[in-house]
């Protein structure tokens, strides 16, 4: 499952700006090799050319295999939100905040990472479907069925809600809420659900490794 098709070799794109690699090197853990990996997938969406773009709309997104991933709209309108278009930085620090975590992370990072994707509530607005502050089954079964609708048949799809439901309803409410959210960050990573390779450029190593984005 990918939150946006990543893993496709992006033609060769010009150098990312130099504040710009210094804003995502200081505000993400993204290596440089990755930050130019996205810039150079920002350009492509954008239909490449020798001048780089300085902003996307939605519909840059709509093309290829990309558009026929269940889960677009709702991915990109929470890295759109209000805007009109979005430029390079506010593309690349949305897909850190679902960045996973590499064998080499201590595991103070790998805790900083998941504090930030909690504050945001980022995760959590795209499974909250009608944005009324819970997770219903309805919402669950939603996302499941945009998922697996495909592989899995109707009674299939709300085994998997069940479960879900009966695993993160800590509150006894027939409902998610943030904080039983929250607890269930401690069991697994929502994220890892929904994932889309990064490559290095060099293999696994401290600055140039692989990492997952969740969708």
């Amino acid at each position: 499952m990918g939150c946006l098709g990543l893993r496709k070799t992006a033609s060769l794109c010009p150098a990312v700006p130099q504040d710009i690699m210094d804003t995502l090197r200081s505000e993400t853990t993204l290596s440089r090799s990755q930050i130019r990996y996205l810039y150079n997938r920002f350009c492509a969406f954008a239909g490449g050319g020798k001048n780089p773009p300085n902003r996307l709309h939605k519909y840059n997104f709509y093309s290829g295999l990309l558009q026929l991933n269940p889960l677009l709209p709702t991915i990109l309108n929470c890295m759109f939100k209000d805007k009109e278009t979005i430029t390079f930085l506010d593309f690349a620090l949305f897909l850190s905040t679902f960045q996973a975590h590499s064998l080499r992370t201590t595991d103070e990072l790998k805790n900083a990472i998941k504090d930030k994707k909690l504050k945001s509530k980022m995760l959590f607005n795209m499974y909250d479907h009608n944005k009324d502050g819970r997770i219903t089954k309805y919402d669950l079964v939603i996302v499941v069925h945009k998922l697996f609708s495909n592989l899995l048949d109707h009674v299939q799809i709300m085994r998997i809600v069940d479960s879900m439901m009966k695993e993160m309803d800590h509150s006894d409410s027939n409902h998610i809420l943030f904080a039983d959210f929250c607890k269930a960050f401690e069991v697994f990573d929502m994220t890892e659900r929904m994932v889309t390779w990064i490559p290095g450029l060099h293999g696994r190593s401290i600055d140039d490794s692989h990492h997952t984005f969740s969708q």
